[in-house]
Order: structure tokens, then C-alpha cells, then sequence
């Protein structure tokens, strides 16, 4: 089987095929400079990720190592933007919990180190939840037909979530989005799962 750099490798052809086929037709059909360079930039990135994405079933391969990072940072930045949205809740709780252990501490403090510690949790809980999702190497992952699901999915919320954008960037988000289907492909044609 295919190694991390053999699936990146073929991972960044595509890539680049699909942002200057993107990019291309954008700028062909609808002359729109920037909108042709976003949806080049997007689909070549959403070809990138979908060629290596189906490796993160593999629990010590370079993807699952950047898919937990990711979604560390990720999981890290919502609760610091949950924290920011309800920062007054979090004064008076920060001031009722100093109070509660007759500390004399200022309500911020507290605040910030309950949203710490909240950090802190978070971001360790993604290792074993991506493992919840991926148990065994070769699994739902490399499916061809439940990849194509999943995109569907993904490419009918870009259309829905872009409905207030004029239909030229509504379609280039389906495109970029759909991108990733190719990616997958790229990488299941590698590892033989395509008959």
C-alpha cells in the first residue's frame, strides 16, 4: 500500500488539476478575476485534504496526527470564542466560585482559569473521539460509496448554507466542496479500493 508521501504527492497533482480546472472555468464563464482565484485556491486545497483524509483511520499515520491537531486547535478557539461570547456569565461565576471557597480572588482570574482548565479538557478529549469515529484502519474511511455520501452531504449544505450569495459563488462553493470527493478517489485508486 501507498505510503503518506505517495498519497501526498498525487494528493498535490490533483490539486493543482483541479484548481486551474476550477479556476479556469470560473474565470471563462463568469469573468470574475477573484472568484476564479478563490475557487482555484479552495479546490485545490479540498483535493489536498481529501487525497490524505482517508488515512485518519490509521492511528499513528501522519493525517490522524494532523487531524487531531487540528481539531485541537480548533475545539481550543471555540471555547476561547464561547468564553469570549458569554464573558460577563463567566465574571459571575468566577466571582461566586472565589466566593464559595472564601478565596479573595478577582472574578477574572477565575474566569480565565475555569476557561483554561475548560481548554485544556477539550483538547484532550479529540484524540479519543476521532478514535471513537475510527476504529480500525480500512474502515468507513476508505469506502467509496459512504465517501460519496458524505460529500453529498457536505455539497448540499455549501448549497444551502450559500443561499444568500449570487449564484455564480454559490456554485463555486458546490465545486470546491465537491472537490473533495476527487481527492478521496485520488487516494482510494492508490490503496486499490476502486475496483
Amino acid at each position: 500500500m501507498p505510503n503518506y508521501p505517495t498519497h501526498a504527492r498525487w494528493g498535490r497533482v490533483g490539486a493543482a488539476m483541479m484548481g486551474l480546472a476550477i479556476g479556469g472555468a470560473v474565470y471563462t464563464l463568469v469573468g470574475a478575476v477573484v472568484l476564479a482565484a478563490v475557487g482555484a485556491f479552495g479546490a485545490a486545497v479540498t483535493t489536498f485534504v481529501g487525497s490524505i483524509y482517508p488515512d485518519v483511520d490509521h492511528h499513528t499515520s501522519v493525517p490522524r496526527r494532523k487531524v487531531v491537531h487540528g481539531f485541537r486547535v480548533l475545539a481550543v478557539l471555540a471555547v476561547g470564542g464561547l468564553a469570549a461570547a458569554n464573558w460577563e456569565t463567566l465574571l459571575a461565576v468566577g466571582g461566586t466560585a472565589a466566593d464559595a471557597v472564601g478565596a479573595s480572588l478577582p472574578p477574572a482570574l477565575v474566569a480565565a482559569a475555569l476557561v483554561g482548565v475548560g481548554a485544556i479538557v477539550v483538547a484532550g478529549l479529540v484524540d479519543p473521539l476521532v478514535g471513537l469515529v475510527t476504529v480500525q484502519h480500512r474502515g468507513w474511511t476508505h469506502s467509496v460509496p459512504i465517501n460519496f455520501g458524505l460529500v453529498a452531504a457536505l455539497v448540499a449544505g455549501a448549497w444551502v448554507g450559500t443561499g444568500s450569495l449570487d449564484t455564480p459563488a454559490r456554485f463555486v462553493a458546490v465545486a470546491v466542496t465537491g472537490s473533495f470527493y476527487l481527492g478521496t478517489l485520488i487516494h482510494l485508486g492508490l490503496d486499490g479500493e476502486i475496483p
